[in-house]
């Protein structure tokens, strides 16, 4: 007689990963159809992912824990663009931070998806303060401002000029997004020429300071 308790089979090396993976993109695209996080449910997440609804709960407790793991994802990845455009920069700080926007910019192009559910989806984040080493949406701020500090160091509010800077980059990316007929219609800055004129307003005209001699 067979046995009443069945062991359940181990799942193949590397399927727990997929299937995670597979819930998060679901999440993202659902996110981007849905326009928030208010119509977005279980059930939606696992049909789009091929899976019934208690698959999901073996990687995440709650619907708010699937929307930080996907945020936070999303912010490692922003990270890692400013990061490595920090370290190629030539250690001024300015130039770190030009190369920051640069990098920024280039995120926002080559992952408008994560791009939209980070900056433009209302309701993606969970709920819940985390300290700043296990946010990476906290660091990411905090690696701009640090950078903003050293190359404005006679101001005192570098926080202001950080979120100055990073509300004109995102304004830049979001009007391009909605308003496509913009560039169609007038002559739309090239990021190059954008990051320029916005790192000159915020921070000067480092050519015309280096003309005046000293006295």
């Amino acid at each position: 007689m067979a046995s009443a308790t069945r062991t359940r089979k181990r799942n193949p090396r590397g399927e727990g990963e997929r299937l995670r993976a597979a819930l998060m993109e679901a999440t993202v695209e659902l996110l981007l159809e849905h326009g928030s996080s208010d119509q977005l449910s279980i059930r939606a997440v696992t049909s789009r992912a091929g899976v019934s609804p208690t698959a999901l709960y073996l990687h995440f407790a709650d619907k708010q824990e699937l929307l930080q793991a996907v945020c936070d994802e999303a912010f490692e990845e922003l990270i890692e663009f400013l990061e490595q455009a920090a370290a190629g920069a030539d250690g001024d700080a300015r130039a770190q931070l030009e190369a920051m926007g640069a990098a920024y910019l280039k995120f926002a192009h080559q992952r408008p998806a994560l791009y939209r559910v980070l900056f433009a989806t209302p309701g993606r984040f969970g709920g819940g303060e985390r300290p700043a080493e296990e946010d990476p949406g906290k660091r990411a701020l905090e690696a701009l401002v640090e950078v903003t500090t050293r190359a404005v160091p006679d101001d005192p509010d570098p926080l202001g000029v950080a979120l100055q800077l990073w509300t004109g980059l995102h304004g830049f990316v979001s009007l391009q997004s909605v308003m496509p007929e913009i560039s169609q219609k007038m002559r739309w800055p090239s990021d190059e020429d954008f990051l320029r004129e916005l790192t000159r307003a915020h921070l000067g005209d480092q050519t015309r300071r280096r003309a005046v001699p000293a006295a």
